[in-house]
């Protein structure tokens, strides 16, 4: 039964084998020869050349332009930022011309009380700073005025020449050191008076009572002549 499906008469294999042949034929005449309509178009073949081609024009192009282009405005760049600083030049010399010059100062028509003057007053004065100023003004405090325009001498880096602007007046009394009523502390915080001269007074006081006069403080080991010179105007005995 199955022999019979796949029985071909004579005929039947004859026209097969021909349909095989023009099948092959028709298969390799498409490969061997293309057809007309694959043909390459002149046309698309100048497009695809072009293309292959342009890329390199534009980079060419772009690297000319960008050199013509430096070369023709870097001078006035060079020259416009030439320009702007000059101007700047210009107008801070200008401006500092316009600034008020440093005014020189002038001696005092007369001497100012040391005790009395202020920052504003001393600061006025020639070969005096601010600085100078306020440490003359805080050595007052802490000595309870001046006695002597040398203690000037006593700040240090303050020159001997300003000694001159100034004198000591009545005006304002000096702050006594009452050393028979004030405790260490208080004894140690004039300048001076060190820690063994007030603990020496506050001994003496103790031992021996309240202390009458200058005289005193040469049982005191503690002070020198010199000490006690410098530090008798502010002894009050009371």
């Amino acid at each position: 039964m199955s022999k019979d499906h796949f029985y071909f008469s004579r005929n039947d294999r004859i026209v097969a084998l021909i349909l095989l042949s023009v099948i092959i034929l028709s298969k390799g005449a498409v490969v061997l020869w293309p057809s007309k309509g694959a043909e390459t178009d002149p046309a698309v073949d100048s497009m695809l050349v072009a293309r292959r081609t342009e890329q390199p024009r534009k980079e060419n192009y772009s690297r000319e332009y960008n050199r013509r282009d430096t070369a023709a405005y870097t001078p006035s760049y060079n020259r416009t930022v030439r320009r702007t600083f000059r101007d700047t030049v210009v107008r801070r010399m200008d401006t500092a011309q316009s600034l008020p010059r440093y005014r020189r100062k002038e001696a005092p028509l007369s001497p100012i009380d040391l005790n009395a003057a202020d920052s504003l007053m001393l600061v006025s004065l020639p070969g005096i700073g601010p600085y100078y100023a306020r440490r003359i003004i805080r050595y007052r405090q802490q000595l309870g005025g001046y006695a002597r325009t040398a203690q000037l001498l006593e700040i240090d880096g303050l020159s001997d020449s300003v000694m001159k602007w100034f004198i000591i007046t009545d005006t304002v009394p000096l702050i006594p050191v009452r050393v028979n009523s004030l405790s260490l502390t208080e004894l140690r915080n004039h300048p001076y008076l060190n820690f063994y001269q007030a603990r020496a007074i506050l001994d003496f006081r103790r031992e021996r009572g309240m202390i009458k006069g200058p005289e005193q403080f040469s049982f005191m080991e503690e002070f020198t002549a010199q000490d006690l010179e410098r530090l008798e105007p502010y002894l009050d005995f009371r």
